[in-house]
């Protein structure tokens, strides 16, 4: 199934499948990334590759780094003053803050939170790394070849002293020959002579055979190039190898193109079938679905009975807790009372204090019947005494009738 993600920054629009927009946009991003010459202002960092910031790298907080230096030095370029942090401070606050900035900016994010920029890598930070290089316009400056100047300028002028060597060989030649036409005759006699120191008018002819004249020219020929250093970082050639690489995409272009119009149909009659046959699976399990929905449905009130039951047997269990400790309590107190009942100490006391109390009890028992039988024989032998003086002394005289025996008795 063909899930197509479409972002856009500006005027520019990228149409990938889903999860390659992130490595086509990285591409995008590293060529305007070399038109600004990022190198000679991160040359303490690694260079970026094609998909460094399109998937997780081994060391996520250099990344992440690297990230919001790229976003800082990118919005300093566009005149917005922000510092990038350092590897040591929060990520959290980092993104944060990078993400209040963007929104001062008018950058895009429509991808979300700042939590997405946390990870340092992804869609959402290519999205938001190609928004800041758009923003930047490239002039292109016209191209300076001072070293290849120098290099013609040395080769016409090594090629202007070989002609004027040249030049000079081939005067010095005329004139030898001149002079032998004139002079190297001089002795011989006779009217040939005469002809030969005429200087005439008619067309000179060469005396050296067309064969060995080819011969010495295949020879002399490569020394008359000139030989010009190929520079592969000369725009010419690179001019030529883009024409050679434009030519091999012409020429495979139609029968990739095929393929892929074939590739394409396959895929949407596939995707056509799923869909059928996802209809039709739909169909045939509706009555199953529906009673899915309804056990779902059941489920989902059983579970709300039971966390209610749930809350209530908390409660009851933190009461039945109290209810223990209380119980606890009760048993502490019966047992030390019933500790203290099986002693029998108190009981033996008490046992003996009694038996004493009888004791003493029928001792004093004794004693009053001693003091009463002897008040009756005293009040007996009084008897005989007038009863008036009975009564004025009855008082002063009762102890006086009772002797030193009889007290000690009592």
């Amino acid at each position: 199934c063909y899930r197509f993600a479409v972002y856009m920054a500006e005027d520019a629009v990228v149409t990938a499948l889903d999860g390659s927009a992130a490595f086509l946009m990285m591409d995008d991003i590293l060529e305007r990334l070399k038109m600004l010459d990022y190198e000679l202002a991160f040359r303490g960092f690694t260079r970026l590759t094609h998909t460094y910031f399109a998937m997780p790298a081994p060391n996520p907080n250099e990344q992440f780094h690297y990230f919001m230096a790229l976003c800082s030095w990118l919005m300093g370029l566009l005149g917005s003053a922000w510092q990038a942090p350092s590897q040591s401070d929060d990520p959290n606050l980092a993104a944060q803050s990078l993400h209040s900035q963007l929104q001062q900016v008018g950058a895009p994010l429509s991808f979300g939170g700042w939590q997405k920029l946390k990870q340092g890598h992804g869609e959402p930070c290519c999205v938001i790394l190609q928004w800041l290089l758009q923003q930047i316009p490239i002039e292109f400056k016209p191209a300076l070849h001072a070293e290849e100047a120098e290099y013609e300028d040395a080769a016409v002028a090594e090629d202007e002293a070989d002609g004027a060597h040249d030049m000079a060989d081939e005067v010095g030649d005329a004139e030898n020959e001149e002079e032998e036409y004139y002079h190297g005759g001089g002795d011989e006699a006779g009217p040939s002579a005469g002809r030969q120191g005429k200087l005439t008018d008619n067309i000179l002819e060469a005396q050296v055979e067309p064969e060995a004249w080819r011969v010495e020219l295949e020879r002399v020929a490569p020394q008359l190039k000139m030989q010009v250093l190929s520079d592969p970082k000369e725009w010419r050639n690179r001019l030529v190898n883009t024409k050679s690489h434009q030519a091999k995409l012409q020429a495979l272009a139609p029968e990739t193109a095929a393929t892929l119009e074939r590739l394409a149909e396959d895929l949407a009659r596939t995707l056509q079938a799923i869909q059928n046959a996802e209809q039709k699976v739909n169909t045939q399990c509706a009555d199953a679905v529906a009673r899915y929905a309804e056990r779902k449905d059941e489920l989902r009130a059983r579970m709300e009975e039971y966390n209610k039951n749930a809350d209530t047997i908390n409660a009851l269990t933190s009461d039945l807790q109290s209810v223990s400790e209380d119980l606890a309590k009760v048993k502490a107190q019966m047992d030390t009372r019933g500790a203290s009942m099986t002693d029998t100490k108190p009981l033996l006391k008490v046992k003996t204090a009694l038996t004493q109390l009888r004791t003493e009890t029928k001792q004093l028992e004794i004693r009053i019947g001693v003091l009463t039988s002897t008040l009756t024989s005293k009040k007996l032998k009084e008897a005989s005494i007038p009863r008036n003086s009975e009564v004025s002394k009855r008082g002063a005289d009762c102890e006086a009738f009772l002797d030193d025996d009889d007290m000690e008795q009592l």
